[in-house]
């Protein structure tokens, strides 16, 4: 019987038992079926540790995590998800256009926001809102198309150092403009609260800014954190009071600063199960340590981070919420054993 097959008969049997919980090897597998349209890489650290798989099944859910699934994940997970404004003919040349203009050897940042705030009220006026987002993050959505076309023509040396670090820095300064416009948009302390860090010495942040203010349009509280700026304490604090926390780096020499990154997330967050998303140019070298270390999902777009995050946050609340109703149920049924003595 495969890992999976088992999965769904050990579900089966819960179900037609009046079980509310699943064990963790169930969770951990269906994670990995695209059943619902999402891909997530499991966590195979927990997978281990059950009896219910012997090593044999192990080995073949190992395979399957580091072999279509890992290469299924980054290319497939955003489209799955939602794809990027760069594949729709829509926002072709709007995206074109702001290439150029970040560009210009005189852009200003006020200059970009009003191009952008103008082309998305048009775009909503003529097309509507087909992708179903706020104004703020479909403008995000934009810089974010603009960002990849930047890399892929530095890529193929289309594009110089000079204009790479130019337009990268105008890019972070505009979405952190918009991550303010957000804010003030969408103000409440009762947001779910993203984390993204940044492993010690990394030197590309467009991706993670560009990120968090996704989360910021998106009704999200967040904040983007370099390793290394805060203490051991105030690290500490972030973590706790994260509902999700997103990592990123660009470039393989940055591996152990990740994985000390990430240990250092479950050391203080070992009191809940808080969901880690990873991203970045690096991370499909590593999909089998990221694995072990319990990294729930892989993504390479803002919006594909932000979507999956959303739907831990909710599952939390479901579990959450089903977990005081059974505590609830409990109290009453002793409360009515004790009348009925």
């Amino acid at each position: 019987m495969t890992p999976f097959r088992k999965a769904r008969e050990a579900d089966r049997e819960m179900r037609m038992n009046g079980t509310t919980e699943l064990p963790i090897e169930t969770v951990a597998a269906r994670r990995i079926e695209p059943a619902d349209g999402n891909i997530y890489v499991s966590d195979q650290a927990n997978m281990v540790k059950t009896s219910r798989l012997n090593s044999g099944e192990q080995e073949t859910l190992r395979n399957l995590i580091q072999g279509p699934v890992a290469a299924m994940a980054a290319e497939q997970l955003s489209g799955l998800l939602d794809a990027g404004l760069e594949t729709d003919i829509r926002y072709k040349s709007v995206i074109a256009e702001m290439y150029e203009r970040i560009l210009a050897p005189d852009a200003r940042i006020k200059d970009h926001l009003a191009f952008l705030d103008g082309e998305v009220r048009s775009s909503f006026k003529s097309n509507g809102n087909p992708v179903a987002l706020p104004p703020t993050a479909m403008k995000v959505m934009l810089l974010e198309a603009v960002a990849r076309e930047l890399g892929k023509n530095w890529s193929c040396d289309a594009a110089s150092f000079i204009d790479v670090t130019i337009a990268s820095a105008r890019l972070q300064a505009i979405a952190q403009a918009l991550t303010t416009e957000a804010a003030r948009d969408r103000s409440g302390s009762t947001a779910p609260f993203a984390v993204i860090f940044l492993p010690v010495d990394e030197q590309h942040s467009l991706m993670s800014y560009l990120t968090g203010a996704l989360f910021q349009a998106l009704g999200w509280q967040q904040q983007v954190v370099p390793h290394e700026s805060l203490s051991e304490f105030e690290f500490a604090k972030v973590v706790t009071q994260a509902d999700v926390v997103c990592i990123a780096w660009s470039t393989t020499y940055l591996k152990s600063n990740a994985i000390q990154l990430i240990n250092n997330i479950r050391l203080y967050s070992s009191h809940k199960k808080l969901p880690i998303i990873a991203g970045g140019a690096a991370t499909l070298d590593f999909i089998n340590p990221l694995v072990e270390m319990g990294v729930d999902c892989i993504c390479d777009s803002a919006l594909s981070a932000v979507k999956t995050a959303e739907s831990f946050y909710n599952l939390e609340k479901i579990n959450h919420f089903a977990a005081q109703e059974g505590r609830d149920a409990k109290r009453r049924k002793s409360s009515i054993d004790r009348h009925s003595q």
